[in-house]
């Protein structure tokens, strides 16, 4: 079994992720050489916990269900900001695009958790295209 299975097979059953949070809403963050962004989760708190090293010392190892991830990568999946699984100290990572680990979390998320702008009904899936914004 490969690492990413082996990741999913724990969290499937603890429907939970571990990330380091600087502050409330403030999540640590990779870099790959290409300018891709990345947020590291890992499948228990001890491996958490021992990533908070050096540029993450300090930061608090925090849990997140996966009712609450599920509207997350969504956010992310917006923002262009994919998952680093576990990543290792050595700099080496594997990545899991934001919208395929959401489509994988969403069926067995629960319906605990609601954001107040939570529209998760139907998703976004529009293409808003450049200078959506400009006046017309």
């Amino acid at each position: 079994m490969n690492p990413i299975e082996s990741f999913l097979d724990v969290i499937s059953e603890t429907r939970k992720v571990w990330l380091l949070e600087a502050m409330t809403g403030m999540f640590a963050m990779l870099e790959d050489a290409e300018g891709n962004s990345y947020i590291p989760v890992w499948e228990s708190e001890s491996k958490a916990a021992k990533a908070a090293v050096e540029d993450w010392e300090g930061y608090e190892v925090t849990e997140m269900g996966f009712s609450e991830l599920a509207v997350w990568l969504k956010e992310l999946t917006r923002d262009e900001i994919d998952i680093a699984v576990s990543p290792e100290k050595d700099g080496q990572i594997m990545a899991i695009a934001s919208a395929n680990f959401r489509k994988w979390v969403k069926p067995l998320a629960d319906d605990s958790y609601h954001e107040e702008s939570d529209d998760d009904e139907e998703d976004d899936d529009f293409d808003y295209g450049d200078g959506w914004a400009e006046k017309w």
